[in-house]
């Protein structure tokens, strides 16, 4: 589009069963090389859309309540879209300017048009008085196409009318997109909706539509802390800084059968433990006592709670899903529904997360519980995004300016670290601002999980990745190597392997050049690793590309490989979950927990964090062990984020030689009575027998924030570290190999308080729950 071109559209036909409408923008993508997604809000790369009355830049919000709804559009109406000389982007909707919806925008972008949901048929028309072209700004050719001639867009809508009569609607939503440029239309591919009971003779539909009325806000009475705004559409904490619940809101009315409840996350603070709750009660409520957490609630009420669900207050099931809400970051979304079959969803950035429960009252609002962490959240009506997002870009934390900013400090210090690229697999998701990659259902599925770097390795830099999660039921397993390929144009395959240019994967014990083998035997078998195990590839200045498993290089395995390469990692078969690794040796620890742990504990923040579900009620098999065997010298600390007084006796710690694989975890590790050493309370035992007592601190007396360390030294010793000081010798001739660390944040008394226990460096020291 030209500075200040208007390309006017006009919904000729509309049908009234599916929810969303027309959406209009400007993308900088040139669609003569463009990977079409499914739905505009799907594309990235510096692209613009208005989609009901939010404004989106590449697929996230960043503005609501903006100009008309578009979805109340009806057939006839007219919605134009401006770039301004001065950059600026613009609605037009029946002749009327709706302002500035975007600033910023690139001097040559394309009027995009998706067709979606209700509308099924435009046209372009001719630009409304007053709207002469302006002198074209000089942009390079395009090539092979060229703007239709009048004549020819005569003859094309005439042709579209008459074949649209005798056309078959499709039964999908359509995936149309529409792209213009210099008043010339690109690419149209109509595709419609089908013609479905509750639509007239005439196509009018007989049905009632939704009113803004209908609309879902959260409700007036609320929890004490609570501010409302934005029409009952934004709710926030106050006071957040000092007060960590009282954060309840409910919404308006009753959820309806299939309606989508969604909030997006608008702000966080990093003080507390814990953070947003989301739901469903029976409770009434302007007759609800509000409590100060829902949890708290003993009838009609089902939560989840970080990745658990809560019925009544009580812990249903433990780990429902692969998300955890307290690792959530501003601007992600959380979503729920209530299947006409009764059976409750949660949805976290557009994923669904299966059913939560199959048994839901029919008649339940929807509650969000603004605690610990969690401070604002809005309703989003338009909550057909989360359905038109590719799977594979659900989560775009990396592209997520809000989220940078919550540990902006890493961020400044290496504004270049390597990250996953946004654009992935099918069937892959990207977490944890960019450096986790995962295939949320991993044993449905056991392809389509390729994930790129973010950019192009420099000569000589290493790029590893920790396995964070396996699964048994497949064959094959994580594969790694390089690829010239830029992952921003890239239409990635369902494997690597497939590619046929520019690439080189190590699978298995050999590598493949273009989907080719080149080298049989080459290295370790990397299908035979496990959780915990890293593999890395760096190509040298040389031109020769090596892989490593385990921090151990395995050799040259490519020459004449050119520079600029992007790493790729393809999540396939058994490989489920990986982390890329910081160079150990520039400061950062690939130590985490293991997968594997006693059955209260739960693993959360990519292995960095364990808790004990339940603490009010279980005291003990909560035993978490470290994803690898420590080397001498080395220190795994941790640090006691959360406590409760309801039990005598406390953490406990120790060192085991005996591998996570070969424990059947007992209810406590002093129950052990091989290969382990433990201090417990001051007492020092060694394969469930006491041989110190008095030992140089006591774990019984620490309370949230202290720290906890342990090192085995080159000699032989056992040393605790607390607060970083050293006590002293623990015991002598630990043998060669002792080095899994187990910690158990609950003990083996039935008079036990529990902890959740981080490994160092953590956040700031949170509250009691």
């Amino acid at each position: 589009m030209r500075a200040k071109s208007l390309d006017w559209l006009g919904p000729d036909l509309l049908v009234n069963s599916w929810s969303g409408s027309i959406e209009i923008g400007v993308t900088a993508l040139d669609p003569s090389v463009l990977d079409f997604p499914s739905s505009a809000t799907g594309l990235k790369g510096g692209s613009w859309v208005v989609s009901g009355c939010s404004v989106l830049r590449d697929g996230r919000s960043v503005l609501e309540e903006y100009g008309q709804d578009l979805d109340q559009l009806g057939e006839g109406d007219r919605v134009g879209v401006e770039r301004t000389a001065a950059g600026e982007l613009r609605l037009w909707v029946n002749g009327r300017d709706c302002g500035v919806a975007a600033t910023g925008l690139p001097p040559r972008v394309w009027a995009v048009v998706d067709l979606y949901g209700k509308c099924t048929q435009i046209t372009v028309l001719p630009p409304e008085p007053g709207f002469s072209p302006p002198t074209p700004i000089p942009t390079p050719p395009l090539e092979p196409l060229a703007p239709l001639e009048d004549s020819a867009l005569a003859e094309q809508g005439t042709s579209a009318d008459e074949d649209f009569a005798g056309m078959e609607l499709s039964e999908v939503v359509s995936n149309t997109i529409l792209s213009a440029y210099s008043g010339g239309l690109l690419n149209v591919n109509l595709s419609s909706p089908p013609a479905r009971e509750g639509l007239g003779s005439s196509g009018a539909a007989t049905s009632p539509i939704l009113t803004s009325n209908d609309a879902l806000l959260f409700h007036e009475k609320c929890g004490t802390l609570i501010k409302l705004s934005n029409n009952n559409k934004t709710a926030e904490r106050r006071r957040p800084l000092d007060e960590f619940n009282n954060g309840v809101v409910m919404t308006n009315r009753p959820l309806r059968d299939n309606e989508m409840f969604e909030i997006r996350i608008d702000k966080l603070v990093d003080k507390w433990s814990g953070s947003i709750e989301i739901g469903v009660t029976t409770h009434n409520p302007n007759s609800l006592e509000y409590p100060a957490t829902m949890t708290n609630l003993q009838s009609g009420t089902i939560m989840m709670s970080g990745c658990g669900i809560l019925t009544n207050g009580k812990g249903t099931r433990r780990e429902y899903c692969e998300f955890s809400l307290d690792e959530l970051q501003e601007g992600d979304h959380i979503g729920l529904t209530r299947k006409s079959n009764s059976a409750l969803h949660f949805f976290i950035n557009g994923i669904d997360q299966g059913v939560a429960t199959p048994l839901t009252p029919p008649v339940v609002y929807g509650v969000v519980d603004l605690y610990g962490m969690a401070v604002k959240v809005t309703i989003v009506h338009n909550n057909n995004h989360s359905d038109r997002l590719r799977r594979n870009n659900a989560i775009l934390r990396a592209l997520s300016p809000e989220g940078a900013l919550r540990r902006a400090a890493p961020a400044q210090a290496e504004p270049e670290r390597l990250l996953f690229h946004p654009n992935c697999g099918q069937k892959a998701a990207i977490t944890h601002e960019g450096r986790t990659a995962l295939r949320p259902h991993a044993t449905d599925d056991f392809n389509h999980g390729v994930v790129l770097s973010s950019r192009a390795l420099r000569d000589g830099e290493v790029f590893q990745v920790r396995i964070d999660k396996m699964v048994d039921k497949w064959a094959g397993s994580i594969e790694i190597g390089v690829t010239t390929h830029n992952p921003a144009y890239l239409q990635l395959p369902s494997t690597m392997t497939n590619l046929r240019s520019g690439t080189w994967m190590m699978t298995g014990n050999g590598v493949m050049h273009n989907g080719t083998t080149i080298l049989d035997e080459y290295g370790h078998n990397l299908d035979r690793l496990k959780a915990g195990d890293t593999v890395g590839v760096v190509r040298r200045e040389d031109g020769t590309l090596h892989f490593f498993v385990n921090g151990m290089t395995q050799g040259p395995a490519a020459w004449n490989v050119p520079p600029g390469v992007y790493a790729v990692v393809d999540l396939y078969g058994q490989a489920a979950q990986a982390t890329i690794v910081d160079d150990v040796g520039a400061g950062g620890s690939d130590l985490r927990f293991h997968q594997l742990h006693g059955s209260n504990a739960v693993i959360t923040n990519g292995g960095r964090t364990a808790l004990r579900h339940n603490c009010r009620s279980e005291f003990n098999d909560a035993i978490v062990i470290s994803n690898r065997a420590l080397r001498d010298g080395e220190l795994f600390e941790i640090v006691i984020q959360k406590m409760v007084d309801r039990w005598s006796g406390s953490i406990e710690a120790g060192v085991t030689a005996i591998r996570p694989e070969d424990l059947e975890f007992p209810n406590t590790m002093t129950d052990i009575d091989y290969d382990t050493w433990m201090l417990s309370g001051t007492a020092i035992m060694q394969d469930g027998n006491t041989m110190r007592n008095n030992y140089g601190c006591d774990l019984d007396a620490l309370g949230t924030g202290a720290r906890i360390g342990m090192m085995r030294t080159a000699k032989g010793d056992l040393h605790y570290f607390i607060n970083g000081q050293d006590q002293g010798a623990a015991c002598s001739g630990l043998p060669p190999g002792k080095g899994d660390c187990g910690f158990q944040p609950a003990t083996l008394s039935p008079n036990h308080p529990g902890c959740q226990a981080s490994d160092l460096p953590s956040l700031p020291q949170r509250c009691m729950r």
